[in-house]
């Protein structure tokens, strides 16, 4: 294979598997007495694999546990080998695999970010100039000559971030870097990854945190059981994800129903902004126990609408029915930016919506008097849920559009508009403005 530019990945048919001991022989007199090898099963943690990534693409690896991700992880990092395949990385590779991967217990913070960053291939003096930044990133001054054993996991965790993401490395590998840390620190982490894209790195990121990877990620790869599922823009990857989670919980029947679900959903009652161009059996999934019938968005003269200017009183109308009678569902409506960072959701449960009894189908209306959104183009997810959020009867996923245009002055995506008040300052007579010294001297003098 020729030498790969910095920053690409290619993974061609790359399969990898481990050996699981079933019956070993524990001692050389049962081996001679057994006269056999101990039994072992073959466990194959990857299936033929092939993704390519040029430089400076950002890359997210999305799956449930156990399906293969951090397997793909290590082959790109080369601690492990492929058992059939070719992987390779062109240029220096920055990886954070496990919390505190590479780091000695026993030795103090200091030696450690020497030691992990000369397993970078990084000199001493290249260390003595970054050393201040990691350490102040960090945020472990006062611990960094005690012994890491010593560390809390967050500790640990913002110390090999700060490492991984100091060095100059070419691919930055990031297995669940938002897994442990407090709010403050995972957007020192986002915005670290912001910086190495923009600055032209490769980033591939391992996370269950679906808007981190759709806010960072263009492209994404869906494994399941160790095979390359999807491999596609971030958004269609994340939502063929969360329909397989909701396929794997649901009962057979329910999800038996929910293949020809998209047909149960009036497509007259859907206005002209659906996400029509979306597979429905991509961007729509649940067990099925409730289904949703039609979706609208109304003015308040009750008409159909998928435009509607700033501070416009706007109604969502959600209609559902259910596989049985049933407590009534947690109906939700959620607004994300075209981007995917998500604007505002709500649900009956959060908003403290409460209907008694059992019901078999219904229409639920969610009433906004006046639209705070400024401009911009919103895709909206309408889903039933159970109470806890936990099961998922029908989710809906981006499934409506809406355009909203500026009633009035201003920037952004979030109307805040209020009143200019000025007020002039009292200037003494003759004109000169007196310093707060004096002011309370003459004060005083009085």
């Amino acid at each position: 294979m020729s030498q790969l530019p910095a920053g690409a990945i290619r993974i061609d048919h790359a399969a990898r598997r481990y050996r699981i001991v079933d019956e070993r022989n524990h001692t050389l007199k049962e081996a001679a007495m057994r006269r056999r090898r101990g039994r072992f099963t073959d466990f194959w943690a990857l299936h033929d694999v092939t993704a390519h990534v040029e430089p400076g693409e950002a890359i997210g690896i999305v799956g449930r546990n156990g399906s293969g991700k951090s397997t793909l992880l290590k082959l790109i990092a080369g601690i492990e080998t492929p058992s059939r395949g070719t992987v390779a990385a062109g240029g220096v590779i920055a990886s954070m695999l496990e919390l505190g991967a590479g780091f000695h217990p026993d030795f103090s913070g200091r030696e450690n970010v020497y030691l992990n960053a000369a397993i970078f291939g990084f000199s001493e003096r290249d260390i003595d100039r970054r050393f201040d930044d990691i350490v102040e990133f960090a945020e472990v001054a006062d611990f960094i000559d005690s012994p890491v054993r010593t560390y809390s996991s967050g500790m640990q965790m913002r110390l090999a971030f700060a490492v991984a993401s100091h060095v100059k490395a070419d691919i930055m590998l990031l297995d669940e870097v938002f897994a442990v840390g407090d709010e403050a620190f995972q957007r020192k982490c986002t915005a670290r990854m912001f910086e190495f894209k923009r600055d032209g790195g490769t980033l591939v990121f391992v996370s269950h945190d679906a808007q981190a990877i759709e806010r960072i990620c263009d492209r994404a790869l869906l494994i399941e059981g160790g095979r390359l599922i999807v491999d596609g823009g971030s958004h269609t990857v994340l939502a063929r994800y969360h329909k397989l989670l909701a396929e794997h919980d649901a009962r057979p029947s329910a999800a038996l129903q929910m293949e020809g679900a998209s047909g149960s959903l009036d497509a007259g009652a859907v206005p002209e902004g659906a996400a029509a161009e979306d597979d429905a059996a991509t961007n729509r999934w649940g067990t099925g126990e409730a289904r949703i019938t039609h979706v609208r968005m109304v003015d308040g003269e009750g008409r159909d609408v998928t435009r509607v200017q700033s501070g416009q009183e706007l109604t969502f109308e959600v209609g559902f029915v259910c596989e049985h009678p049933m407590e009534f569902p947690n109906v939700g409506v959620q607004f994300n930016a075209e981007d995917g960072q998500i604007i505002y959701g709500i649900n009956t449960t959060r908003d403290r919506f409460v209907v008694e009894g059992t019901v078999s189908s219904g229409t639920v209306r969610l009433r906004v008097p006046s639209l705070h959104l400024h401009e911009g183009v919103f895709d909206i997810t309408v889903a039933a849920t159970s109470h806890d959020e936990r099961d998922v009867y029908d989710w809906l996923d981006r499934w409506l559009q809406l355009t909203v245009f500026a009633s009035g002055a201003g920037i952004g995506i979030v109307d805040l508009a209020g009143e200019w008040v000025f007020e002039a300052d009292r200037v003494p007579a003759s004109g000169s403005v007196a310093s707060p010294a004096r002011a309370s001297e003459a004060a005083g003098s009085t």
